[in-house]
């Protein structure tokens, strides 16, 4: 348990956040793709998801930028 703790104090909350939250948005992006295939597509539909899509590109993005400051840089 010592090795886990020791690991979770280097990781940084805010990457962690970023990263679980782009990854939550693309999952749904992904879920309405399919959804949008097998049963139609509606303009407003798509630009939903391409501004979701993007907001998620961003927090991932945020993630894993260089010289985030953060306590592993």
């Amino acid at each position: 348990m010592a090795a886990f703790w020791k690991r979770m104090r280097r990781w940084d909350f805010l990457r962690v956040a970023a990263w679980g939250l782009g990854m939550a948005m693309l999952l749904m992006v992904a879920a309405y793709g399919f959804a949008a295939v097998k049963s139609g597509v509606a303009t407003g539909g798509v630009v939903a998801a391409i501004a979701a899509a993007s907001i998620a590109g961003c927090g991932l993005l945020y993630a894993f930028r260089l010289g985030a400051g953060g306590r592993a840089d």
